[in-house]
């Protein structure tokens, strides 16, 4: 039996085509259409010579251009190497030599180290999001400029999808090799656990490059077919606003992001009462240093 991925995506596409996949304040990308877009990145990855089981490294901040990278680097039936933005050169240098990464696509604000780091991987194959500046590389929509239809790369449920590293704070970072199988299992277990609904919106502010947005929001945000909002930086006040306007409904963050929203001095006045659903990973929560909450807060 195979399984690839991004069949997650066809199906919610099929399904919902014209539900809001991605929102970036007022720029909304539907399901039919992310879907589209992921596949004609797909034929430009191939049109570049990216073949199934190759490595593409991804380092992009949270904007739609992730989504539709990321699921057209599966369609290809290649493996997603998702790079940190804020990282040097030397240390892009060693995520892409340890995953073998043939591919760098990268974003324009941090072109320039990410460039440098390339180099000294020996990778020349560099796709940049924005202004490139004085770095040499093809631009994002060069690879959306072909339609070669649906592309889905048969893959089989035990090989690796994705290649995320470890933070390495006690020792060099390590690639963790996830499998489709995993990954399918990581989006669809938590939505089921949780209630995910397709009517759900999902403040997403954890970055798309780590693994727990990766897999707690955007795969399982496109399982079930909910949208997400995106927030390119978590600012507390921001989200706040955010929450109010989009009627967000799930919100997941750790556990600094709630104290920080929970004493906001916004708080009290904006509306949260749309939340329903609050996650936290990656610490213990302790109790908040905050007044007794209001109602619209009290869900969480």
């Amino acid at each position: 039996m195979g399984l690839n991925l991004a069949t997650m995506l066809r199906e919610s596409a099929r399904t919902h085509p014209h539900r809001v996949a991605l929102r970036l304040d007022d720029a909304v990308l539907g399901y039919a259409d992310l879907d589209a877009a992921a596949d004609r990145f797909a034929a430009g990855l191939r049109r570049h010579g990216i073949r199934p089981g190759d490595a593409v490294a991804l380092q992009l901040p949270n904007v739609p251009q992730f989504a539709i990278a990321h699921f057209g680097i599966l369609k290809a039936g290649a493996v997603v190497v998702p790079v940190n933005v804020l990282l040097k050169a030397r240390e892009v240098a060693y995520v892409l030599s340890d995953s073998g990464a043939r591919t760098l696509v990268t974003w324009g604000g941090v072109a320039a180290e990410a460039a440098k780091g390339a180099a000294d991987a020996g990778v020349t194959d560099l796709v940049v999001l924005g202004d490139p500046g004085d770095v040499a590389a093809l631009p994002f929509d060069a690879l959306l400029a072909h339609d070669d239809g649906p592309i889905l790369e048969p893959r089989d449920p035990g090989d690796v999808a994705v290649i995320v590293y470890t933070a390495g704070t006690t020792g060099t970072p390590k690639g963790a090799e996830l499998t489709h199988f995993q990954l399918f299992m990581n989006a669809d277990t938590p939505g089921r656990l949780f209630g995910i609904r397709d009517d759900d919106i999902v403040l997403v502010a954890l970055p798309l490059f780590h693994v727990y947005a990766l897999s707690s929001q955007l795969h399982l945000c496109v399982r079930f077919a909910a949208t997400m909002t995106l927030m390119p930086r978590f600012d507390a006040g921001r989200a706040l606003e955010v929450i109010e306007r989009d009627r967000v409904t799930v919100f997941e963050g750790v556990p600094t992001m709630y104290v920080a929203l929970l004493e906001h001095p916004d708080r009290e006045r904006r509306d949260t009462s749309s939340l329903r659903v609050a996650i936290s990973g990656g610490a213990p929560r302790s109790r908040p240093r905050c007044s007794t909450p209001s109602s619209a807060s009290s869900a969480w």
